[in-house]
Parts: C-alpha cells; structure tokens; sequence
C-alpha cells in the first residue's frame, strides 16, 4: 500500500513542479493592491528588469516594499571568493512613476491538465494496442523454456 502511496505522491510532485505557469503583465496599482506575492518581474522605463524572488535557495533573497507612489527592494545575496564569504546588501527605492510593468507568474491549470492528459492517454492506446495485438503466453512469458 505503502508503494501506491508513494507513486501517487510523487506523480503529484512531478506535475505540480513542471506544472505550466503563463506571466501576466499587471500595472504598478495592480501589483500594490495584490496580497501574498510570492515573486514577480518589474521593467522599468529604461528596459532594465528586476527580478522579485523569496527564494532563499538560489542564495538570493529579496524583500521589497511597496507603497503607493514607491517601491523599495531590499536585496541580500552571497559573494563567494577565495578567501571569505560575505553577505552582500544592497537596496534600491524606485518611483511608481519609473515603472513600466510588473509581470507575475500565473498557474495555468488548464495548460496543465493538457498537457499531463495527453501523454497519459498516449501510453494507454498504445498499451491498449499492444495488449489487443500481442499474445502474452508461449515459453517467455511461463517460465518455461530458457
């Protein structure tokens, strides 16, 4: 039991991390009116993009506080030299008006059901097909005859 368990649960993890995610351009209000963003992209007037993220793993941590008419990012991340390793802290404090969009990572369910859903119901018709063509009986698969 502990086996079927344990396929189900990593299938849902496999799905869940190759899930499909669409970005979705938002304006600067937008964004500060959100709750709970997990990460996101801001592209500012001048085409330079600035990466939101609380990913700690990728040993890049960003805060950032939005207000209404500003924005200040608080980045941590490590410098690996030689000798030492040393924290880096840097922060920034931009303009809404600086701005040009925000994009945000959406999961797209739809996208990804087909796109679990039609290899799975591949490999059910040709196993189907198999099944149907092939007779599993003979002296390989008996047990006799090797």
């Amino acid at each position: 039991m502990k086996q079927y368990l344990s396929a189900v649960l990593i299938n849902a993890l496999l799905i869940q991390l190759v899930g499909c995610y669409s970005q979705k351009a938002i304006t600067y209000q937008e964004f500060y009116d959100m709750q709970n963003t997990a990460g996101a992209t801001i592209l500012t007037n001048k085409n330079k993009s600035i990466k939101l993220t609380t990913d700690s793993l990728k040993y890049n941590y960003v805060k950032w506080i939005a207000s209404e008419d500003t924005i200040t990012i608080l980045s941590t991340h490590y410098v690996r030299d030689q000798r030492t390793n040393k924290v880096v802290s840097d922060t920034v404090k931009m303009a809404s008006s600086e701005i040009d969009k925000v994009f945000i990572d959406e999961f797209d369910g739809t996208k990804t059901f087909f796109a679990i859903a039609i290899p799975v119901a591949i490999v059910i018709a040709v196993g189907v097909i198999v099944a149907r063509n092939f007779s599993f009986s003979g002296p390989l698969f008996s047990g006799h005859g090797l």
